[in-house]
């Protein structure tokens, strides 16, 4: 046999195998079929047990998974861990025909070390193991290959021997790379069922916090029935034009769009009914009153750190486009885009309802509408977004669509 050739080969091999199991196996099962011996078996520190155990065994006369308890006090275990032997044995591998040699020509002159290599070979017998193979990794005793009799009664020679201890290394820092892989698979695989877990979590937060957003608006405008059948169609449409426009409606900033939507009006809670509810055009003292509704929806928001951004579209809504809109007079892109779509939405539903003062108009005059203040009230993308989106939807639902007067959800 090429010796230095199959190594080569056996150690391009091992690199593959990502799996310290099939690693093993395929060491046990390559010396098994390129060797003639009674047995091969390897046994491996067992890190989740805390001891030896038998990894693999191949042959005629394998060794049953479980026949040899491989604590710390094996003498094998013991033999090749300590740095101090009783015996200083010439080679670091044990071969039973040395320890025969040995014992037979009788080391009197320290019984110690007779009674340890006796010990040694009683556990070699037991095994029946002719050949035992120590591999370390660093300093430390990571298992060890056990060969059993060679067919035909023939002992280990120099250049066997060699082979062994090269292939047990080469295995020894394989299986500590296959070990460190699978150790990234699983640390992979325990972040990615944390993260579906975090995921869980943050979509049942989702709609705990959208579900309190809903009950807030239910209260706030419930002494308003405009305001209460407005809110929810305003929502249904601003989502539709966000989603449009290629926002992400699929994660965090479809609810806080939502939440601007359904909340943009919530200062109106401080804001007298019998202004709120006057059935007809206000006076522009009345006016100047209805205007600081944004302060209010604001400060209501003020104390809520997760309604930063929320507080904004609420506080900016009623801002224009060519900045002559209030409160700050922010102007273009300044303006946050969620404020730009309520603004919009808000327009087209007040042109299209029909009030006690007025009597809505077709959604072709409230397009016209939109498009001829696009660029001075409007955001131009923002109207014509929502234009698009809208016709989309009523070709596919019909006008029902935003017709209802419900507070719901748009998926």
């Amino acid at each position: 046999m090429d010796y230095e050739r199959v190594l080569r080969d056996v150690a391009k091999l091992m690199v593959r195998l990502k799996k310290p199991s099939r690693l093993l196996k395929m060491t046990t099962r390559f010396i098994d079929k390129n060797f003639q011996l009674d047995h091969t078996s390897i046994v491996i520190w067992d890190e989740g047990r805390s001891r030896y155990a038998f990894a693999d065994s191949k042959g005629r006369q394998k060794i049953p998974s479980g026949f040899v308890k491989f604590d710390r006090e094996h003498p094998l275990i013991s033999w090749f861990s300590k740095t101090r032997r009783s015996v200083k044995m010439p080679k670091d591998y044990l071969l039973r025909s040395d320890l025969e040699t040995q014992i037979e020509k009788g080391l009197k002159t320290n019984s110690d070390s007779m009674r340890a290599l006796q010990i040694v070979l009683k556990a070699m017998q037991v095994l029946k193991a002719h050949a035992v193979i120590p591999a370390y990794y660093k300093s430390d005793l990571l298992g060890m290959l056990i060969l059993g009799a060679k067919r035909g009664g023939h002992s280990f020679d120099t250049r066997e021997v060699s082979f062994f201890q090269t292939l047990v290394q080469d295995c020894s820092m394989a299986l500590k790379n296959a070990e460190y892989h699978q150790s990234l698979i699983d640390r992979n695989s325990q972040l990615e069922s944390q993260l579906r877990e975090i995921e869980s979590l943050r979509t049942r937060e989702q709609k705990r916090y959208y579900e309190i957003i809903r009950s807030l608006a239910q209260q706030v405008y419930a002494k308003d029935p405009y305001t209460f059948g407005h809110i929810g169609q305003v929502e249904r449409l601003g989502v539709i034009t966000g989603r449009e426009l290629g926002l992400d409606m699929a994660g965090r900033y479809k609810d806080i769009l939502s939440a601007g939507l359904l909340l943009h009006d919530v200062g109106k809670i401080g804001i007298p009914d019998h202004i709120l509810n006057k059935p007809a055009r206000l006076d522009p003292d009345e006016w100047n009153i209805m205007k600081t509704h944004v302060d209010k929806g604001a400060q209501i928001l003020e104390p809520l750190t997760d309604f930063k951004e929320v507080r904004e579209i609420v506080y900016s809504h009623h801002e224009r486009w060519d900045g002559t809109g209030y409160p700050r007079g922010l102007k273009g892109d300044s303006i946050p885009v969620g404020a730009r779509i309520v603004c919009v939405v808000d327009a087209f539903h007040a042109i299209v309802s029909t009030r006690c003062y007025s009597k809505g108009r077709p959604i072709e005059t409230a397009f016209e509408e939109l498009r001829r203040c696009a660029g001075s009230q409007f955001d131009p993308h923002v109207v014509e977004a929502f234009i698009t989106a809208l016709t989309k939807e009523m070709k596919r639902r019909g006008t029902g669509f935003f017709y209802d007067g419900e507070i719901k959800h748009t998926a």
